[in-house]
Protein backbone atom coordinates (compact mmCIF):
# COMPACT_ATOMS: atom_id res chain seq x y z
CA UNK A 1 0.00 0.00 0.00
CA UNK A 2 2.85 2.37 0.83
CA UNK A 3 4.51 1.59 -2.51
CA UNK A 4 1.26 2.26 -4.38
CA UNK A 5 0.70 5.58 -2.60
CA UNK A 6 4.33 6.67 -2.82
CA UNK A 7 5.34 5.47 -6.29
CA UNK A 8 2.22 4.90 -8.41
CA UNK A 9 0.26 7.84 -7.00
CA UNK A 10 3.51 9.91 -6.75
CA UNK A 11 3.10 10.84 -3.10
CA UNK A 12 6.88 10.65 -2.58
CA UNK A 13 7.32 14.05 -4.25
CA UNK A 14 5.46 15.82 -1.44
CA UNK A 15 5.87 16.28 2.31
CA UNK A 16 4.43 13.31 4.27
CA UNK A 17 0.95 13.88 5.74
CA UNK A 18 0.64 17.27 4.04
CA UNK A 19 -2.49 18.45 2.21
CA UNK A 20 -0.51 18.72 -1.03
CA UNK A 21 0.47 15.06 -0.76
CA UNK A 22 -3.17 14.11 -0.22
CA UNK A 23 -4.26 16.21 -3.19
CA UNK A 24 -1.51 14.75 -5.38
CA UNK A 25 -2.42 11.15 -4.57
CA UNK A 26 -6.13 11.85 -5.09
CA UNK A 27 -5.43 13.52 -8.45
CA UNK A 28 -3.45 10.53 -9.68
CA UNK A 29 -5.98 8.06 -8.30
CA UNK A 30 -8.74 9.92 -10.14
CA UNK A 31 -6.66 9.92 -13.34
CA UNK A 32 -5.96 6.18 -13.23
CA UNK A 33 -9.50 5.21 -12.25
CA UNK A 34 -11.03 7.59 -14.82
CA UNK A 35 -8.79 6.34 -17.64
CA UNK A 36 -9.63 2.71 -16.81
CA UNK A 37 -13.39 3.35 -16.74
CA UNK A 38 -13.16 5.38 -19.94
CA UNK A 39 -11.37 2.58 -21.77
CA UNK A 40 -14.07 0.10 -20.76
CA UNK A 41 -16.85 2.30 -22.12
CA UNK A 42 -14.80 3.14 -25.21
CA UNK A 43 -14.59 -0.58 -25.98
CA UNK A 44 -18.38 -0.95 -25.60
CA UNK A 45 -18.97 2.02 -27.91
CA UNK A 46 -16.59 0.47 -30.45
CA UNK A 47 -18.51 -2.81 -30.38
CA UNK A 48 -21.90 -1.10 -30.62
CA UNK A 49 -20.82 1.36 -33.31
CA UNK A 50 -21.04 4.65 -31.39
CA UNK A 51 -17.95 6.03 -33.08
CA UNK A 52 -18.39 9.73 -32.24
CA UNK A 53 -18.52 9.06 -28.51
CA UNK A 54 -15.70 6.54 -28.96
CA UNK A 55 -13.42 9.27 -30.34
CA UNK A 56 -14.41 11.64 -27.53
CA UNK A 57 -13.64 9.05 -24.86
CA UNK A 58 -10.28 8.16 -26.45
CA UNK A 59 -9.41 11.87 -26.48
CA UNK A 60 -10.24 12.10 -22.76
CA UNK A 61 -8.09 9.02 -22.06
CA UNK A 62 -5.20 10.66 -23.94
CA UNK A 63 -5.54 13.84 -21.88
CA UNK A 64 -5.59 11.84 -18.63
CA UNK A 65 -2.51 9.83 -19.63
CA UNK A 66 -0.60 12.99 -20.55
CA UNK A 67 -1.62 14.60 -17.24
CA UNK A 68 -0.33 11.56 -15.33
CA UNK A 69 2.99 11.50 -17.18
CA UNK A 70 3.83 15.20 -16.85
CA UNK A 71 2.75 15.55 -13.19
CA UNK A 72 4.58 16.68 -11.06
CA UNK A 73 7.64 17.14 -13.28
CA UNK A 74 6.30 19.84 -15.60
CA UNK A 75 2.92 20.87 -14.17
CA UNK A 76 1.64 21.66 -10.68
CA UNK A 77 -1.29 20.11 -8.82
CA UNK A 78 -3.54 23.03 -9.79
CA UNK A 79 -2.54 22.85 -13.46
CA UNK A 80 -3.19 19.10 -13.50
CA UNK A 81 -6.55 19.66 -11.82
CA UNK A 82 -7.53 22.16 -14.52
CA UNK A 83 -6.56 19.65 -17.22
CA UNK A 84 -8.75 16.97 -15.64
CA UNK A 85 -11.65 19.35 -14.99
CA UNK A 86 -11.53 20.66 -18.54
CA UNK A 87 -11.58 17.13 -19.95
CA UNK A 88 -14.36 16.07 -17.57
CA UNK A 89 -16.49 19.12 -18.35
CA UNK A 90 -16.11 18.52 -22.08
CA UNK A 91 -17.03 14.84 -21.68
CA UNK A 92 -20.06 15.66 -19.55
CA UNK A 93 -21.32 18.24 -22.04
CA UNK A 94 -20.86 15.89 -25.00
CA UNK A 95 -22.49 12.95 -23.19
CA UNK A 96 -25.70 14.99 -22.94
CA UNK A 97 -25.72 15.52 -26.70
CA UNK A 98 -23.93 12.65 -28.45
CA UNK A 99 -25.59 9.17 -28.44
CA UNK A 100 -23.76 6.60 -26.34
CA UNK A 101 -23.93 2.91 -25.48
CA UNK A 102 -24.54 3.84 -21.85
CA UNK A 103 -25.82 7.45 -21.63
CA UNK A 104 -26.46 7.09 -17.88
CA UNK A 105 -22.69 7.31 -17.42
CA UNK A 106 -22.99 11.07 -17.77
CA UNK A 107 -24.90 11.15 -14.48
CA UNK A 108 -21.90 9.53 -12.75
CA UNK A 109 -19.52 12.18 -14.11
CA UNK A 110 -22.05 14.88 -13.21
CA UNK A 111 -22.11 13.74 -9.58
CA UNK A 112 -18.31 13.47 -9.33
CA UNK A 113 -17.53 16.83 -10.96
CA UNK A 114 -18.60 19.12 -8.04
CA UNK A 115 -16.66 16.94 -5.58
CA UNK A 116 -13.53 17.23 -7.67
CA UNK A 117 -14.00 20.97 -8.25
CA UNK A 118 -14.31 22.02 -4.60
CA UNK A 119 -11.75 19.56 -3.23
CA UNK A 120 -8.97 20.50 -5.64
CA UNK A 121 -9.75 24.15 -6.41
CA UNK A 122 -11.10 25.34 -3.08
CA UNK A 123 -14.12 27.53 -2.40
CA UNK A 124 -13.42 30.62 -4.51
CA UNK A 125 -12.26 28.87 -7.70
CA UNK A 126 -14.81 26.12 -7.14
CA UNK A 127 -17.64 28.67 -7.22
CA UNK A 128 -16.37 30.18 -10.47
CA UNK A 129 -15.97 26.80 -12.15
CA UNK A 130 -19.37 25.54 -10.95
CA UNK A 131 -21.03 28.75 -12.14
CA UNK A 132 -19.54 28.32 -15.61
CA UNK A 133 -20.58 24.67 -15.64
CA UNK A 134 -24.10 25.64 -14.58
CA UNK A 135 -24.49 27.95 -17.57
CA UNK A 136 -23.08 25.29 -19.90
CA UNK A 137 -25.61 22.75 -18.62
CA UNK A 138 -28.38 25.37 -18.79
CA UNK A 139 -27.48 26.22 -22.37
CA UNK A 140 -27.88 22.62 -23.57
CA UNK A 141 -31.58 22.10 -22.59
CA UNK A 142 -32.42 25.60 -23.86
CA UNK A 143 -31.08 24.65 -27.29
CA UNK A 144 -33.04 21.41 -27.12
CA UNK A 145 -36.26 23.21 -26.17
CA UNK A 146 -35.96 26.07 -28.67
CA UNK A 147 -34.75 24.06 -31.66
CA UNK A 148 -36.89 21.01 -31.04
CA UNK A 149 -33.82 18.85 -31.65
CA UNK A 150 -33.96 15.69 -29.58
CA UNK A 151 -30.76 15.05 -27.72
CA UNK A 152 -29.88 12.05 -25.59
CA UNK A 153 -32.25 13.21 -22.85
CA UNK A 154 -35.57 15.04 -23.07
CA UNK A 155 -35.28 18.70 -22.20
CA UNK A 156 -37.34 18.20 -19.01
CA UNK A 157 -34.81 15.62 -17.78
CA UNK A 158 -31.95 17.85 -18.87
CA UNK A 159 -33.44 20.66 -16.78
CA UNK A 160 -33.63 18.34 -13.78
CA UNK A 161 -29.99 17.36 -14.34
CA UNK A 162 -29.00 21.05 -14.29
CA UNK A 163 -30.99 21.61 -11.09
CA UNK A 164 -29.42 18.54 -9.49
CA UNK A 165 -25.94 19.76 -10.37
CA UNK A 166 -26.73 23.14 -8.83
CA UNK A 167 -27.98 21.57 -5.58
CA UNK A 168 -24.99 19.21 -5.26
CA UNK A 169 -22.56 22.06 -5.97
CA UNK A 170 -24.18 24.27 -3.35
CA UNK A 171 -24.05 21.53 -0.71
CA UNK A 172 -20.38 20.89 -1.43
CA UNK A 173 -19.71 24.62 -1.35
CA UNK A 174 -21.17 24.82 2.18
CA UNK A 175 -19.10 21.83 3.33
CA UNK A 176 -15.88 23.17 1.79
CA UNK A 177 -16.48 26.66 3.17
CA UNK A 178 -16.92 25.28 6.69
CA UNK A 179 -13.80 23.14 6.30
CA UNK A 180 -11.77 26.10 5.06
CA UNK A 181 -13.02 28.29 7.92
CA UNK A 182 -12.15 25.62 10.47
CA UNK A 183 -8.71 25.09 8.91
CA UNK A 184 -8.03 28.83 8.95
CA UNK A 185 -9.00 29.10 12.62
CA UNK A 186 -6.86 26.08 13.43
CA UNK A 187 -3.85 27.62 11.68
CA UNK A 188 -4.33 30.87 13.59
CA UNK A 189 -4.51 28.94 16.87
CA UNK A 190 -1.36 26.99 15.98
CA UNK A 191 0.53 30.19 15.21
CA UNK A 192 -0.58 31.70 18.51
CA UNK A 193 0.56 28.57 20.35
CA UNK A 194 3.95 28.71 18.61
CA UNK A 195 4.39 32.32 19.71
CA UNK A 196 3.40 31.44 23.28
CA UNK A 197 5.74 28.44 23.41
CA UNK A 198 8.62 30.48 22.05
CA UNK A 199 7.96 33.15 24.65
CA UNK A 200 7.91 30.49 27.39
CA UNK A 201 11.27 29.10 26.22
CA UNK A 202 12.69 32.63 25.99
CA UNK A 203 11.56 33.51 29.51
CA UNK A 204 12.80 30.15 30.84
CA UNK A 205 16.22 30.77 29.30
CA UNK A 206 16.37 34.26 30.81
CA UNK A 207 15.26 33.02 34.24
CA UNK A 208 17.86 30.26 34.19
CA UNK A 209 20.53 32.80 33.30
CA UNK A 210 19.48 34.87 36.32
CA UNK A 211 19.78 31.79 38.54
CA UNK A 212 23.20 31.01 37.05
CA UNK A 213 24.37 34.55 37.70
CA UNK A 214 23.22 34.30 41.32
CA UNK A 215 25.01 30.99 41.80
CA UNK A 216 28.18 32.33 40.20
CA UNK A 217 28.06 35.42 42.41
CA UNK A 218 27.56 33.25 45.47
CA UNK A 219 30.44 30.96 44.51
CA UNK A 220 32.85 33.91 44.65
CA UNK A 221 32.09 34.25 48.37
CA UNK A 222 32.90 30.61 49.12
CA UNK A 223 36.46 29.75 50.15
CA UNK A 224 36.09 25.99 50.48
CA UNK A 225 37.17 24.48 47.10
CA UNK A 226 34.80 21.54 47.54
CA UNK A 227 31.67 23.66 47.84
CA UNK A 228 32.92 26.15 45.30
CA UNK A 229 33.25 23.32 42.78
CA UNK A 230 29.76 22.13 43.64
CA UNK A 231 28.33 25.54 42.75
CA UNK A 232 30.26 25.60 39.46
CA UNK A 233 28.98 22.12 38.55
CA UNK A 234 25.38 23.17 39.11
CA UNK A 235 25.94 26.27 36.98
CA UNK A 236 27.22 24.08 34.12
CA UNK A 237 24.13 21.86 34.35
CA UNK A 238 21.84 24.87 34.26
CA UNK A 239 23.78 26.24 31.30
CA UNK A 240 23.22 22.99 29.37
CA UNK A 241 19.46 23.25 29.96
CA UNK A 242 19.47 26.97 29.15
CA UNK A 243 21.13 26.32 25.78
CA UNK A 244 18.34 23.92 24.84
CA UNK A 245 15.69 26.57 25.51
CA UNK A 246 17.77 29.02 23.48
CA UNK A 247 17.84 26.49 20.61
CA UNK A 248 14.06 26.03 20.78
CA UNK A 249 13.47 29.78 20.83
CA UNK A 250 15.78 30.42 17.87
CA UNK A 251 14.41 27.67 15.60
CA UNK A 252 11.04 27.25 13.91
CA UNK A 253 10.08 24.19 15.97
CA UNK A 254 9.07 24.61 19.61
CA UNK A 255 9.15 20.92 20.57
CA UNK A 256 12.10 19.50 18.60
CA UNK A 257 15.82 20.28 18.79
CA UNK A 258 18.64 20.01 16.28
CA UNK A 259 20.95 17.88 18.41
CA UNK A 260 24.04 18.85 16.39
CA UNK A 261 23.60 22.56 17.10
CA UNK A 262 22.67 21.93 20.73
CA UNK A 263 25.56 19.63 21.68
CA UNK A 264 28.11 21.70 19.78
CA UNK A 265 26.97 24.79 21.71
CA UNK A 266 27.55 22.94 24.98
CA UNK A 267 30.98 21.79 23.73
CA UNK A 268 31.93 25.36 22.80
CA UNK A 269 30.80 26.60 26.20
CA UNK A 270 32.87 23.95 28.02
CA UNK A 271 35.87 24.55 25.76
CA UNK A 272 36.22 28.09 27.12
CA UNK A 273 37.01 26.65 30.58
CA UNK A 274 39.73 24.19 29.60
CA UNK A 275 42.87 23.86 27.51
CA UNK A 276 42.02 20.25 26.68
CA UNK A 277 40.75 19.61 23.16
CA UNK A 278 37.03 18.85 22.78
CA UNK A 279 36.21 17.31 19.38
CA UNK A 280 32.68 16.66 18.12
CA UNK A 281 31.30 14.51 15.32
CA UNK A 282 27.53 14.85 15.54
CA UNK A 283 24.89 14.01 12.94
CA UNK A 284 22.38 16.84 12.22
CA UNK A 285 19.48 14.93 13.77
CA UNK A 286 16.24 16.53 15.01
CA UNK A 287 14.88 14.93 18.19
CA UNK A 288 12.23 15.72 20.78
CA UNK A 289 12.79 18.21 23.58
CA UNK A 290 12.86 15.73 26.48
CA UNK A 291 15.43 13.45 24.83
CA UNK A 292 17.55 16.45 23.86
CA UNK A 293 17.50 17.77 27.43
CA UNK A 294 18.67 14.44 28.86
CA UNK A 295 21.35 14.06 26.18
CA UNK A 296 22.61 17.55 26.93
CA UNK A 297 22.87 16.79 30.65
CA UNK A 298 24.69 13.49 29.99
CA UNK A 299 27.00 15.26 27.56
CA UNK A 300 27.73 18.06 30.02
CA UNK A 301 28.27 15.66 32.93
CA UNK A 302 30.60 13.30 31.05
CA UNK A 303 32.73 16.05 29.50
CA UNK A 304 32.93 17.98 32.79
CA UNK A 305 34.07 14.82 34.59
CA UNK A 306 36.72 14.25 31.92
CA UNK A 307 37.98 17.83 32.20
CA UNK A 308 38.22 17.61 36.00
CA UNK A 309 39.52 14.06 36.56
CA UNK A 310 40.85 12.45 33.37
CA UNK A 311 44.16 14.23 32.84
CA UNK A 312 47.25 14.82 34.95
CA UNK A 313 49.14 17.02 32.47
CA UNK A 314 48.31 20.02 30.32
CA UNK A 315 47.38 18.04 27.21
CA UNK A 316 44.46 15.76 26.52
CA UNK A 317 41.52 15.31 24.21
CA UNK A 318 37.86 14.43 24.52
CA UNK A 319 36.06 12.97 21.49
CA UNK A 320 32.27 13.07 21.27
CA UNK A 321 30.12 11.54 18.55
CA UNK A 322 26.38 11.16 18.06
CA UNK A 323 25.24 8.95 15.20
CA UNK A 324 21.97 7.65 13.79
CA UNK A 325 21.85 4.25 12.12
CA UNK A 326 18.96 1.89 11.32
CA UNK A 327 16.49 3.36 13.79
CA UNK A 328 19.03 3.57 16.65
CA UNK A 329 21.03 6.43 18.13
CA UNK A 330 24.55 6.09 19.49
CA UNK A 331 26.25 8.61 21.80
CA UNK A 332 29.97 8.11 22.39
CA UNK A 333 32.18 10.14 24.75
CA UNK A 334 35.85 9.15 25.00
CA UNK A 335 38.99 10.67 26.46
CA UNK A 336 42.65 9.64 26.39
CA UNK A 337 43.18 10.25 30.09
CA UNK A 338 44.19 7.97 32.93
CA UNK A 339 40.86 6.16 33.27
CA UNK A 340 39.26 5.03 36.53
CA UNK A 341 37.92 2.09 38.47
CA UNK A 342 34.34 1.83 37.22
CA UNK A 343 33.22 -0.25 40.22
CA UNK A 344 34.05 2.60 42.61
CA UNK A 345 33.23 5.63 40.49
CA UNK A 346 29.76 4.35 39.72
CA UNK A 347 28.81 5.61 43.18
CA UNK A 348 29.65 9.24 42.28
CA UNK A 349 26.89 11.75 41.64
CA UNK A 350 28.04 12.35 38.05
CA UNK A 351 28.01 8.68 37.03
CA UNK A 352 24.72 8.11 38.85
CA UNK A 353 23.18 10.99 36.91
CA UNK A 354 24.50 9.62 33.59
CA UNK A 355 23.07 6.15 34.32
CA UNK A 356 19.71 7.49 35.48
CA UNK A 357 19.30 9.79 32.47
CA UNK A 358 20.32 7.12 29.95
CA UNK A 359 17.68 4.79 31.43
CA UNK A 360 14.95 7.23 30.30
CA UNK A 361 15.68 6.52 26.61
CA UNK A 362 13.65 3.79 24.86
CA UNK A 363 15.55 0.52 24.46
CA UNK A 364 18.65 2.03 26.03
CA UNK A 365 21.96 0.31 26.74
CA UNK A 366 25.04 1.90 28.35
CA UNK A 367 28.63 0.70 28.32
CA UNK A 368 31.41 2.29 30.40
CA UNK A 369 35.06 1.33 30.13
CA UNK A 370 37.61 2.93 32.45
CA UNK A 371 40.78 1.32 31.10
CA UNK A 372 43.17 3.43 28.99
CA UNK A 373 40.95 6.46 29.25
CA UNK A 374 37.22 6.58 29.77
CA UNK A 375 34.79 5.39 27.11
CA UNK A 376 31.07 5.94 27.59
CA UNK A 377 28.74 4.57 24.91
CA UNK A 378 24.96 4.90 25.06
CA UNK A 379 22.61 3.29 22.54
CA UNK A 380 18.86 3.79 22.34
CA UNK A 381 15.94 3.50 19.93
CA UNK A 382 14.84 6.30 17.68
CA UNK A 383 11.21 5.88 18.73
CA UNK A 384 9.36 4.18 21.54
CA UNK A 385 8.76 0.53 20.67
CA UNK A 386 5.11 -0.49 21.13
Amino acid sequence: MNFFESEVLKGKYFIPKSRDRLRATMVNLFILAGAFIMLLYAYENLVQGYYVMLMIELLIVLILVVAYLVFPYYVTINQTSYMILGALTFLLSMSLIVPDQDPELSLFWLASLPIFVFFFLGVEKGIRWSTNMFFILLFIPLISYVSGVKFVYEWELLSQIVLGYLVVSYMLYIIERERSTYEERLNVALEENKILFKEVHHRTKNNMQVVMSLLESQSFKIDDPKYKKMFETHVDRLKAMSLMHKNLYSNQSYEEVNIQEYLEEIAQSLQTYTEYSINTDIDPVVIDMKTAMNLGLIFNEAVTNAIEHAFDGDSGKIDISFKQKEGRYALSIEDNGKGFDTSKTYQSLGMTLINDLSATFPGSAIYIDGEEGVKIKIFFDKEEQL
